[in-house]
């Protein structure tokens, strides 16, 4: 059984005779509250030690939640920079994207344009050689709507089946069908 404070403070020893205390009980009791002053004394010697192991403990845990937040901080400050930085990477990719297709679209504009002035002058020039064909054929209609008389009996023998292989070159034929002008 513990003894308690209280305990110490309400003991009383028997007399003896002479008026003074047994001392085999002062002793005994003496020896009681050594012992438990003892184990009191190292408990509290244990709970110190305990107390400061824990105070330490704290500190290296407060350290630590003191460095975790810097790293977070850090962290979130990190990447809020890159955040902006990809924000600010992504509008100038657009902004060249933009520059590069009206870019592009700048240079169709002129292929379209060149492409619609030779298709203009593709045009033109099909109506000449039109013109300069239809001029080359009425000549030749002419011609044979006015064919002399010797170059009316060739052109019958030539369209007789017979006559084909011996045909011959008349003298009064040209050659070459007249050049008409402006055919270059």
């Amino acid at each position: 059984m513990r003894i308690t404070p209280l305990d110490i403070y309400q003991r009383e020893f028997s007399r003896k005779k002479l008026g003074g205390l047994d001392e085999n009980e002062v002793y005994d009791f003496l020896k009681k509250v050594g012992r438990e002053y003892e184990a009191v004394y190292a408990e509290c010697k244990n709970l110190k030690d305990q107390n400061q192991r824990l105070t330490n403990q704290m500190k290296d845990y407060l350290e630590l939640e003191k460095t975790l937040k810097q790293t977070l901080i850090a962290a979130q400050k990190s990447s809020a920079d890159t955040k902006n930085n990809a924000e600010k990477e992504a509008e100038l990719i657009v902004k060249e994207a933009e520059i590069q297709a009206e870019r592009i679209l700048d240079e169709a504009r002129s292929e379209s344009e060149i492409i619609g002035r030779e298709i203009r002058e593709l045009k033109r020039q099909k109506r000449m050689l039109k013109v300069e064909l239809r001029t080359v054929l009425e000549s030749y209609l002419s011609m044979l709507n006015e064919e002399p008389p010797a170059l009316a009996a060739r052109t019958a023998a030539l369209a007789t089946p017979a006559a084909a292989p011996a045909r011959a070159l008349d003298a009064t034929t040209p050659a070459t069908p007249p050049a008409v002008p402006g055919a270059n």
